[in-house]
């Protein structure tokens, strides 16, 4: 994608976009390369609010959020 923007670059009406990425990185470098248009899944548009996110608190989430599902399905420990 960096190398398609360079092909643009003297081209002022044309904008280059980033069609579907699969994965929240994917978002992240579309960004840090300057893409102009980014299309996203709403799956993978809800996963910006982890971004910088401190990972031993997000861990812990995530953690909490298995014991609480195994609880409400009925699962002891």
């Amino acid at each position: 994608m960096s190398a398609a923007l360079e092909e643009i670059a003297d081209l002022p009406h044309v904008e280059l976009i980033w069609a579907s990425p699969r994965e929240l990185l994917n978002v992240i470098q579309a960004d840090a390369i300057g893409c102009h248009i980014i299309t996203a899944t709403s799956d993978v548009l809800k996963k910006l609010s982890t971004v910088g996110k401190d990972l031993a608190q997000y861990s812990l989430e995530t953690v909490q959020m298995f014991h609480d599902d195994a609880r409400s399905s009925g699962f002891t420990l």
